[in-house]
Parts: structure tokens; sequence; C-alpha cells
């Protein structure tokens, strides 16, 4: 993961809970490949345009989701949790990284 930090490449995930509900999210997955952003006041939520308002009780909670960033913020990759693919594939994320980070050097 440092070649993709020293290419300046971003992986992120949103979600609107605290960071220690981050944490125990990846403790339980066995670890997370991307940093997930505490979003409280949903702004993130809005601007990425990944807010469900589906779910009854839950308004404005994220769509399951990870962002691939360009060196100069520009969002190169996105995956969005659907019902065949509750959890994204690491690997795949990992991967689509490593292209972003060839395609900036």
């Amino acid at each position: 993961m440092d070649e993709l930090t020293d290419a300046g490449v971003g992986l992120y995930g949103i979600s609107v809970d605290s960071v220690f509900s981050h944490k125990a999210f990846a403790e339980q997955l066995g670890g997370l490949p991307f940093e997930l952003i505490a979003d409280f006041e949903r702004k993130m939520v809005e601007a990425y345009g990944v807010r469900r308002e589906d779910v009854p009780g839950y308004s404005g909670m994220p769509q399951r989701s990870v962002f691939v960033v360009d060196p100069q913020g520009v969002i190169r990759w996105t995956w969005q949790r659907s019902q065949e693919q509750p959890l994204p594939d690491f690997d795949q994320v990992i991967a689509e990284a490593r292209k972003v980070a060839a395609q900036a050097g």
C-alpha cells in the first residue's frame, strides 16, 4: 500500500459512523485496504452522490462505496454495494488503485 501513498493515490470509504465503529468494522473483516472517513454531517455523502433514502429511519445513510482518488483529487474509480456484492472485492480495489497510480506516475 505504500506505493499507492507514494503515488498520491487515495482509497476511501465514507461512513456516518464514528471512528470507533470504523475500527470495529475493520477488525470484524480482518482489516480494510482503504480508509473510512467519518462524515457525521453527511456532506461527503451528498457530494459523492451516495446518499440513501431507501432505509426507513436511516435517512442520509451512505450507500456502501469505495473511491479511488488520484493525486489531483479526482475520483478515478468507484465501487458501490449491490445485492450481488455486499462487500467490495478488496483485491480488485487494490488493482484499480494501482492502475491509477501507474497513470499518475
